[in-house]
């Protein structure tokens, strides 16, 4: 109960000393900065969700995306229309399985705290910051 109320306290604290002086000059859009002030916990805290829980989900879709587009193109390498034939692709996917695993962890990691951070700050709580979006690489 504590925190809650430290936290509470401190983003009035941070409200005020951020949108004090903008809220004197009518030029500058007081309003809009006073807004903006005081979703900077709400964004920080989305944008921590975010990374947290959209990275596992992007480690996993990309390594499926990655085993996917891999074993058909590497079966192809065996031979023309290789990729519609079961045994060849069960073949290839000794080599292509471990492969999209550790290309997927990789850049699964980079977009999921990409998409967590950038989305979760700019759009909190929102599906893209999570990962869940139909592109990860925009």
């Amino acid at each position: 109960m504590r925190i809650a109320k430290f936290a509470a306290i401190l983003s009035i604290a941070l409200t005020i000393a951020v949108a004090a002086p903008s809220l004197a000059d009518e030029k500058s859009g007081g309003v809009e900065t006073a807004v903006d002030a005081a979703l900077v916990v709400t964004r920080v805290g989305a944008a921590t969700a975010g990374t947290i829980v959209g990275t596992p989900i992007a480690v996993v879709r990309q390594t499926y995306k990655t085993y996917k587009d891999w074993t058909p193109a590497a079966a192809d390498k065996l031979g023309s229309n290789a990729k519609d034939c079961a045994p060849a692709c069960l073949l290839v996917s000794v080599v292509t399985l471990p492969a999209s695993i550790v290309w997927g962890t990789v850049s699964g990691a980079y977009y999921g705290c990409k998409n967590g951070m950038v989305k979760g700050f700019n759009e909190p709580f929102h599906p893209d910051s999570f990962s869940l979006g139909q592109d990860m690489e925009k």
